[in-house]
């Protein structure tokens, strides 16, 4: 049995294991994402793929500050972007940004498939 895995979810899921070899930290904070950051973010995405499969965008990995994660999703031809906001700690919530040319805004992430419907949206583009 053969199992074909996506390459926008692949270079996804490298992007966020590379947050775990960065250094500790620097002047500016934290650069290595907390193990609860991490596990969010990696659950979150794998959650998604599962029901998105081929339809899964490609999304960029940075940690803020304090250890958290941003993953982002961009388009230039469409000018629609969607982010993923996991703190670095369960005391704050996972929160989703989005925005076009002409709207933005945050919603709490009350579960995956609210991520997941906010990446359709942006497909939709």
């Amino acid at each position: 049995m053969t199992v074909v895995v996506d390459k926008a979810f692949t270079v996804t899921i490298e992007r966020l294991l590379e947050l775990l070899e960065l250094e500790e930290e620097d002047d500016y904070g934290i650069l290595k994402p907390t193990e609860y950051a991490f596990k969010t973010a990696m659950k979150l995405v794998l959650e998604a793929y599962k029901v998105m499969e081929i339809e899964f965008p490609q999304a960029s990995a940075c940690t803020d500050d304090e250890g958290g994660i941003r993953l982002t999703w961009s388009s230039r031809e469409s000018e629609r972007k969607v982010c993923l906001f996991c703190p670095d700690n369960s005391e704050q919530p996972v929160d989703i940004y989005y925005s076009t040319r002409d709207n933005y805004g945050v919603v709490d992430l009350v579960s995956v498939s609210t991520l997941i419907n906010w990446l359709k949206w942006f497909n939709e583009a």
